[in-house]
């Protein structure tokens, strides 16, 4: 049986929302290390999603630990806009009473593109939870007062 409730935020975020639950921080959680690489062997499609994705995050977000995760989220992103791009030459749902394939391949594409966002902080509503030091608010001086009339409250 899995576990019950929610996952729990890892110790980095709890720090830096600062500990509002008041429970004892797990000091041995093990910390990722090395930047995310790109492997060699992703289609050129994926190679731009990836460069997209990393690129609009800041330096050090992806670990080399998150490799895994962010290959297979870009390839997946790449199926998805293949089938697209081939169902514009080809738009015909159903073809000799069978649905078109390439509809299979783009749902199951999107099936796996939506849990690997979520676990790669990709969507507005999974980054809400994530602070960055330098991130965000860097011109905006209203954004600047309040964060500095938070930290003085703590």
């Amino acid at each position: 049986m899995g576990a019950r409730g929610p996952k729990p935020k890892p110790t980095a975020l709890r720090v830096l929302n600062g500990n509002p639950s008041r429970r004892p921080l797990n000091d041995t959680e093990p910390r990722p290390i090395g930047e995310a690489a790109m492997p060699l062997h992703l289609t050129p499609e994926a190679r731009d999603i990836w460069l997209t994705i990393v690129g609009s995050m800041p330096p050090g977000f992806y670990t080399a630990a998150d490799e895994p995760l962010l290959t297979a989220f870009c390839e997946a992103a790449a199926d998805h806009a293949r089938a697209t791009a081939a169902l514009k030459d080809s738009p015909e749902l159903v073809i000799e009473g069978k649905p078109n394939a390439l509809l299979a391949i783009r749902n199951n594409a999107v099936r796996a593109m939506v849990p690997l966002a979520t676990r790669l902080g990709l969507s507005p509503a999974d980054r809400s939870g994530i602070t960055c030091q330098g991130s965000g608010n860097s011109g905006n001086r209203w954004a600047a007062l309040i964060g500095s009339a938070r930290s003085s409250k703590g």
